[in-house]
């Protein structure tokens, strides 16, 4: 009789705690995941607002004062020639054409006291049977002292006759770079050093 009594009288407790156990393993596996959504869901609202205020500095005109990277920064950063003159002069431009390709060559002198980077010309190639090309070439070397010299080469496939090129420079920050054209300058000075020649033979 002790026996049964002691066995009916454990049967409860072990019910009771397999309750238990059951409970607790509920518990911990409901609230688990909720942590853990909640963790996921709060990243994803601050990479939500990063986002957005980074696309609204982004598009807003009035950071660009402080803003290093804007065109504007870099606009301002691009060396003055003598006098005023634009930094670049254009020494040399030729062109020649085959019947499938055109090649064009260009030299370029650096007139600013300062060293100028990444320089590169984008040409725009006009044809009769195509729309027109247009691509950006490095200047070679990429860094122009003062004073120094560089040179660019571009080869294009030519559909059709080639109708007009048009060239202008920039970095590679976007800044544009003026330039002068001084491909005439020593034609001219040297038909004026004749004439005088002349003049003064006459007299």
């Amino acid at each position: 009789m002790n026996r049964k009594h002691q066995e009916n009288s454990e049967k409860p407790t072990d019910l009771s705690s397999l309750e238990e156990q059951k409970q607790s393993d509920f518990e911990a596996e409901f609230f688990g995941p909720t942590k853990k959504r909640s963790w996921i869901l709060a990243v994803a609202v601050v990479l939500t607002a990063i986002i957005l205020l980074a696309s609204l500095i982004s598009s807003s005109k009035a950071f660009n004062p402080w803003l290093p990277w804007t065109i504007e920064y870099a606009q301002k950063r691009v060396p003055q020639g003598p006098n005023g003159e634009p930094p670049i002069v254009l020494l040399e431009l030729s062109q020649t054409q085959s019947e499938e390709t055109i090649t064009i060559k260009g030299r370029v002198k650096n007139q600013s006291e300062e060293q100028i980077k990444e320089l590169i010309a984008t040409l725009t190639l006009i044809t009769s049977l195509a729309l027109p090309v247009i691509e950006d070439v490095s200047i070679s070397p990429e860094e122009l002292d003062a004073g120094a010299e560089g040179s660019f080469e571009w080869v294009k496939p030519l559909t059709g006759q080639a109708g007009g090129m048009k060239l202008k420079f920039g970095l590679g920050s976007g800044a544009i770079v003026q330039h002068k054209d001084g491909r005439f300058e020593k034609t001219e000075k040297r038909s004026e050093s004749l004439e005088n020649e002349s003049l003064e033979k006459n007299f």
